[in-house]
């Protein structure tokens, strides 16, 4: 057999074609090994090494044709490696080389010249004839039992040295080629055949057969000079004997009928000499193989086709397939059978080349089942494909355009001469980009050409065009038909119920929208019709109240009115007074064993209700010491040392919430007076203080004495030092420039401490390193100069928890906006040396410094002017929106005033609030990357405002999670996002369809019953399902969907996000 060497110039792109997958875009040259080895059945297949490259995934299954160009070459087992990474530049010729060790082997006499030169005492040399490369080895058997190199046998490369030969050599020789792939044993050996005077010389020699099971074989074998003829099986030393199965007949020949699997193998033919027993006994291997035929693998032609596929193919073209042929024993045949029946000749139009099937300007009448058949004697195997001969589809009657109302129902149709579906499909395309069926929303019967769009909406408007296809042929496209959508009249957004603070100056909006301008105009239950007491105006659905009055409150019904007709929403306004302090708590000193009480009285419309806390943490009391008294004080029976701490006051109605804030100091009670009992910390005890004062201060007169110079001057040459590096620095606050940190950065408490006068110090480690100079840059003080605020002027409130940068609290900010007002603002520190966590405060801070919009919070100042850093940002009465939402639940043990429950009016009003701010955010190309409810803020009013404290260290810590070193919301990310770390508008819109998802749950944990492992996981395999909240309107759990698409690319715009929500209709019409 001659050697596979296959060279194929090629230049991009060249396809291959092997075992039944297609390998594309081969990079020229890309050298390439195939081994090649024969599978039999009684080997298995040898396993792949590693793929080759991601660009070609070569396979090693059984493969049987190679196809280069326009040509086929057939070849048995194919193993693929790379033998060159070497790369040409694009453009240069390439060749492919196929070497392989091919599937059958022979021995041939190599020395000498023939074998009647052969001479007892001579030497032979017998050579294994294979196609292979190098890398073959050679094994050598003597009538089937393998030959060892000894002081006559010797082996070298593919060749057998057998010296001083003698009639006892005389036999069967054959060879095995082993490579790392496979194995080939030599169908066509050689048989020496010394002459000798006393030996038997064999006459007729035995030949391999190969029969079927149950059949029967014949092995002839005759001797001259022989007294006997036996015969053994390779594995038994005792000579066959006549029986039911086997016969031997008087000249020496062997018959096996009723074949059995066991039967297969090596059988020895034995002639005994007749003239001397001391002559040695002549032996001649032969085998007997079992006939086979294996079906058809699950891709039987090439190129692949599927025997349930209906291959189509273009009237008048050529077509040609090949049917890869199945192992077998003896070699499978293949033949082709029509539609009718008939044996498929090797001329005319529809021919057979070998197994391939060619068929020459393909017509009508072809179309039918085409049968391959291979056979050899152990049977027969059939496999069919059915061929379709298609014309090309042309339009009769293209779509025409449309005009319809906004929520009727629209349809397209196309009609067209062709062949039948499924040969020939309806697509359709709209403005130019494919349009796919929306379950729910639309309908596409691709058989007939019809395009339903069911409940049309605004965004269906636009150019619809019809395109059928045919395999075979180019798509047919029709016109474009426009479809004009007028728009209903509607509330976008609907309005809610909302409750005013008394006294205030504040608006409630009504928007409405139609195909023409809408009146909008408000009226209110019980008066006439636009009679408005002076402090209130309408303006085209504004109401304004200049100073909110107890008659205000009511039932507001608001009308819009067009060409289109009339439509109104009703909702109700209450009047509320919000919480305030009539005794406000202040800090408070009690003695150990005695009784205290800590004031705080509120008024308010509602009545509010009052709440203690101890240390943020509700209930936290001994219900046998501490008592609530009905005006609000909180009365402790009895003090205990572990009673000091912080104790919060709240109080509130549904006017909204207020807090503050005192501490409670315990002494022992031998510091205890009459005279001082429940009095503030600056009424301490005179006596025994005092004493332990002075001593302490004459004590320390004389060291404070020595100190103080030395301390003077020590400030006054770090503030000289401080101003020189200041003016010297040129990095920003992260080095947002390259990215670098100071190696001695230090993180610094923020606790301020309050002065008698009101200002704020901070203790010695407060003081600026060294290095914190080099945080800023005359780049970066100059674009923060206006948002520079005083750390003074801050008085720290409460903690609300650790984020990625450091500590988030509330504080008071006296003139930060008005220099009479004082403003409880949040603070964000940089307590953190990780660069990248510099990086993503940075980022925060311009991001907020450049934002300006009604739904994202303001940042009001920045402290910077030594470490901790401080950014100041807005912050809301009512917290951020999670709490709120937790409020609301039934389930709620706190006690206290609980504010209702949001209604789907006003959950839609949030959304359309938070994806107004979001899309303003993503237009002005900024990334949230922690939209979440907990980062939202919602005043008393129902305002919402999206803000940034991404409380990930303690207070929201459950609903993050450590994935590759970064804290992450896995449960409001998409894959990609948490996987890949590609953070977008569109993973923005993923987590805005989850704060929806928050909204109607009243803030359950999304996945609540999965580990975050387990969502890991989910992600990661594409698996990761949402089911619609209970009460979603549906047209809102479709936008839902939209925005969970596993693609990024298949999730809405913010705009799109914000038009969508304002088409959801709720009902509240009169």
């Amino acid at each position: 057999m001659r050697r596979y060497l296959l060279k194929c110039h090629f230049l991009l792109p060249l396809n291959f074609w092997l075992s039944s997958l297609v390998v594309e875009e081969i990079l020229p040259p890309s050298p390439f090994i195939l081994s090649i080895v024969r599978t039999t059945a009684e080997r298995p297949n040898p396993v792949s090494s590693d793929s080759l490259n991601t660009t070609c995934p070569f396979n090693n299954k059984a493969a049987n044709l190679l196809r280069c160009g326009g040509n086929i070459f057939r070849l048995p087992y194919v193993r693929v490696f790379r033998r060159s990474a070497s790369v040409c530049p694009q453009g240069v010729s390439g060749f492919p080389y196929i070497n392989g060790i091919g599937d059958q082997s022979r021995v041939v006499l190599q020395s000498p010249d023939s074998a009647s030169q052969l001479t007892e005492k001579g030497e032979m040399v017998l050579r294994c004839k294979v196609e292979g490369s190098s890398e073959v080895r050679f094994e050598w058997f003597h009538n089937g039992l393998r030959m060892f190199r000894n002081e006559r046998v010797s082996f070298r490369n593919k060749r057998l040295q057998v010296a001083s030969l003698t009639p006892a050599d005389n036999g069967i020789y054959s060879c095995r080629a082993v490579s790392e792939v496979g194995v080939v044993d030599s169908t066509d050996n050689f048989a020496l055949m010394l002459p000798s005077d006393t030996a038997a010389r064999i006459q007729v020699l035995p030949k391999d057969t190969i029969a079927i099971k149950n059949g029967s074989a014949m092995f002839d074998c005759v001797f001259e000079n022989a007294a006997a003829v036996e015969w053994y099986t390779q594995t038994n030393d005792v000579p066959l004997s006549n029986n039911s199965r086997f016969t031997i007949f008087p000249n020496g020949s062997l018959s096996i009928s009723g074949i059995l699997n066991s039967d297969e193998g090596i059988y020895k033919c034995v002639g005994i000499s007749d003239i001397s027993k001391e002559a040695p006994q002549q032996t001649y291997a032969t085998r007997l193989k079992l006939a086979y035929i294996e079906g058809f693998s699950d891709s039987p032609f090439e190129p692949p086709i599927s025997p349930d596929e209906l291959k189509v193919v273009a009237l008048g073209s050529q077509f040609e397939v090949t049917c890869v042929k199945p192992n077998g024993r003896p070699k499978v045949k293949i033949w082709w059978e029509d539609p009718s029946g008939h044996v498929i000749s090797d001329t005319g139009r529809i021919r057979v080349d070998d197994s391939q099937l060619i068929v020459d300007g393909a017509k009508k009448t072809d179309t039918g089942n085409y049968t391959c058949n291979a056979e050899n004697i152990a049977g027969q195997e059939r496999t069919s494909l059915y061929f379709y001969v298609a014309s090309a589809p042309t339009i009769t009657l293209p779509p025409a355009g449309l005009v319809t109302e906004e929520g009727d129902t629209a349809m397209f149709t196309c009609e067209f001469n062709g062949s039948p579906y499924p040969v020939t499909q309806v697509r359709w395309l709209k403005d130019m980009k494919s349009y796919k069926e929306k379950l729910g929303f639309s309908s596409v019967y691709p058989h007939n050409g019809t395009l339903l769009v069911h409940k049309v909406v605004m965004a269906d408007a636009g150019d619809y065009v019809c395109e059928v296809v045919t395999n075979g042929f180019q798509p047919v496209r029709s016109e474009k038909a426009k479809l004009v959508v007028k728009e209903q009249l509607k509330f976008v957004p609907p309005p809610v119920s909302t409750r005013l603070e008394l006294g205030s100056v504040t608006k409630v909006y009504c928007k409405a929208r139609g195909s023409s301008a809408p009146v909008v105009r408000w009226k209110k239950m019980g008066q006439p019709f636009f009679d408005w007491p002076p402090h209130i105006q309408d303006d085209n659905g504004t109401l304004t109240f200049k100073g909110v009055t107890n008659d205000d409150a009511g039932k507001y019904i608001c009308i819009a009115t067009s060409s289109q007709g009339i439509i109104n929403a009703s909702i109700n306004i209450d009047v509320v007074v919000m919480p305030k302090f009539i005794v406000e708590p202040v800090d408070t000193q009690a003695y150990e064993g005695y009784s205290t009480m800590l004031h705080c009285q509120a008024m308010g419309d509602p009545m509010p209700a009052i709440q203690w806390d101890k240390n943020n943490i509700m209930d936290n009391f001994d219900p046998q010491r501490f008592h609530v008294m009905e005006n609000g004080t909180l009365y402790v029976s009895e003090v205990h040392m572990d009673d000091e701490g912080n104790y919060g006051c709240t109080v509130g109605n549904s006017g909204g919430f207020r807090r503050a804030e005192v501490n409670l100091n315990v002494k022992s009670a031998e510091y205890y007076s009459p005279n001082n009992a429940g009095r503030g910390f600056e009424n301490n005890d005179e006596t025994t203080m005092s004493k332990t004062v002075g001593v302490t201060l004459g004590a320390a007169g004389l060291y404070m004495g020595l100190v103080i110079g030395l301390m003077v001057f020590c400030r006054m040459r770090r503030a000289r030092k401080k101003a020189r590096l200041l003016a010297e620095a040129t990095a920003e606050v992260a080095k947002s420039e390259n990215g670098a940190l100071p190696n001695d950065t230090e993180m610094n408490p923020i606790v301020t401490k309050p002065l008698k006068d009101g200002s704020t110090t901070r203790s010695d480690n407060e003081a600026p390193s060294h290095s914190s100079g080099s945080h800023y840059s005359k780049k970066s003080r100059s674009s923060y100069d206006k948002a520079h605020f005083p750390r003074q002027e801050l008085q720290t409130m409460m903690l609300l928890g650790h984020g990625e940068y450091g500590e988030v609290f509330l504080a008071k900010a006296k003139g930060i906006i008005d220099p009479d007002t004082e403003l409880i603002v949040m603070v964000k520190a940089l307590q953190t040396r990780d660069e990248n966590a510099h990086f993503e405060y940075k980022r925060e801070m311009d991001m907020l410094n450049k934002l300006r919009h009604e739904n994202i919070t303001k940042l009001y100042g920045i402290c910077r002017e030594t470490e901790p850093f401080l950014f100041i940002t807005e912050y809301s009465d009512w917290g951020d929106l999670k709490q709120f939402l937790l409020a609301t639940r039934r389930d709620n043990t706190r006690k206290g005033p609980k504010p209702p429950p949001l209604n789907v009016p006003q959950i839609l009003g949030v959304c359309h609030q938070i994806a107004t701010g979001m899309e303003y955010l993503s237009n002005q190309r900024f990334t949230h990357k922690d939209l979440a409810t907990r980062n939202c803020l919602v005043t008393s009013r129902l305002n919402i405002k999206i803000s940034f404290p991404s409380l990930s260290r303690d207070t929201y810590a459950e609903e993050y999670y450590l994935h590759r070193n970064r804290t992450l919301p896995i449960r409001w990310a998409p894959a990609e996002a948490v996987l890949e770390d590609e953070w977008s508008t569109k993973s923005d819109v993923w987590s805005f369809a989850v704060v929806v998802w928050e909204l109607f749950t009243q803030a359950e944990l999304p996945f609540a019953e999965h580990s975050n492992e387990t969502i890991l996981r989910l992600l990661n395999s594409g698996e990761l399902r949402w089911n619609p909240p209970l009460g979603a309107p549906s047209a809102l759990y479709t936008l839902l969907l939209t925005c969970w698409s596993i693609s990024a690319r298949d999730r809405p715009t913010f705009t799109d996000v914000v038009y969508k929500i304002g088409q959801v209709t709720v009902d509240s019409h009169l």
